[in-house]
């Protein structure tokens, strides 16, 4: 297909939005170059550039990917055949740069060999230099290590002094004494300590008065230790002492209050004997009231007997005197009954403890309860 029949082709395929106007004003430009392989490529450049710089390519239809392949395959020609060009354009070229390369080679290596020539000649002269300069580093840097260490031994001595006083602030006033005594006898030397003798001999008698104080404290700290060592074993003796005592008092309390529980047992147990002694007189008494009362009243019935007017019948006479007989009321007997319980019995004192000790109550009240049974 002719490239009339290729453009013809695809204007169908151009943007309808575009005028005429605007479609004609597109003129192409021819660039200007000296390189006359190059002309003709150009002028097919300027008509792809005319052609198809705005192809709108539609893929969507069979007919439009066929116009696509077409357009592709032309613009492909021209590439390819440009590629070719710059190919054969660049032979001479490339055969004076080769040229030109191995020239800058074959100066380098002249001038490499003039250059070792050169630096055969130079190269004694330089080491003896160097070898001087080497040698006059190596001296200086040896009297700078060597007064390096001189500075540094003299402000390790002086740096001893200004950190002595702490290093023994917790220890003991003899440990203090002995270093305090080391350095009042140091000597700040000038051979020794040289540009440093006077800051030495400042640090020395700043450490002196420095390890005085801290001596100072340091006996006071121990004596006030031993006063407290002291105050606290007085303590701790007491305490023990204490110790003792409450437990020689726990022990006796524990024997009192054991003699008093077996001394409230036996007054108990005393109590219930006397009270159940006091319960078995109170039931004999109570016997001996009612048979003494029954006498009273058998007497007070024959007192009436008696002092009745005769009975009509003599024969009742006998029957009372036979009854008199039978059940004679012997006043005395009693009495002396009585006065024996009197006699046997407890003092009235005693009872009356001894029953205020059983009912819990008062002897007053004890005394006034026997008093309401006595007859």
């Amino acid at each position: 297909m002719s490239a009339n029949a290729k453009q013809a082709a695809v204007s169908t395929d151009l943007d309808t939005s575009e005028t005429s106007d605007t479609k004609n004003s597109i003129a192409p430009a021819v660039a200007a170059t000296d390189i006359a392989e190059y002309r003709p490529h150009e002028e097919q450049i300027v008509r792809l550039e005319t052609s198809y710089a705005k192809l709108v390519v539609d893929c969507s239809t069979s007919e439009g990917l066929a116009n696509a392949k077409e357009v592709r395959v032309d613009i492909r020609d021209v590439r390819y055949a440009l590629a070719n060009t710059t190919k054969t354009a660049l032979v001479p070229y490339q055969q004076k740069v080769k040229e030109a390369q191995a020239r800058v080679n074959q100066v380098k290596e002249f001038g490499e060999a003039l250059k070792d020539r050169v630096l055969a000649i130079e190269a004694p002269v330089d080491e003896a230099i160097k070898a001087e300069e080497k040698r006059i580093a190596d001296a200086k840097a040896e009297r700078e290590r060597i007064e390096a260490e001189r500075v540094e031994a003299i402000r390790a001595k002086i740096t001893r002094f200004s950190s002595v006083a702490a290093a023994y602030a917790s220890r003991s006033a003899a440990d203090v004494a002995n270093v305090l005594l080391n350095v009042k006898e140091s000597v700040i030397l000038p051979e020794e300590y040289a540009e440093f003798e006077a800051e030495g001999t400042i640090a020395r008698d700043n450490a002196i008065e420095q390890l005085e104080t801290l001596h100072r404290s340091a006996v006071e700290r121990e004596e006030a230790a031993a006063k407290l060592a002291a105050q606290q074993k007085e303590l701790d003796e007491l305490r023990q002492k204490q110790r003792i005592a409450d437990e020689n008092a726990e022990k006796e309390r524990q024997r009192i209050a054991a003699e008093d529980r077996q001394r409230i047992a036996d007054q108990q147990a005393e109590l219930n004997r006397q009270r159940e002694q006091l319960q078995r007189d109170q039931d004999a008494q109570r016997l001996k009231d009612e048979q003494n009362q029954r006498d009273q009243e058998e007497l007070a019935r024959l007192r009436a007997q008696a002092a009745a007017p005769a009975p009509i019948i003599a024969a009742v006479a006998p029957l009372i005197e036979e009854k008199v007989e039978v059940a004679p009321i012997n006043t005395p007997a009693i009495a002396a009954e009585l006065d024996d319980v009197t006699t046997t019995a407890p003092p009235v004192e005693d009872i009356v403890e001894v029953v205020a000790l059983g009912f819990d109550v008062s002897v007053d009240t004890a005394r006034a309860w026997l008093r309401a049974i006595r007859f």
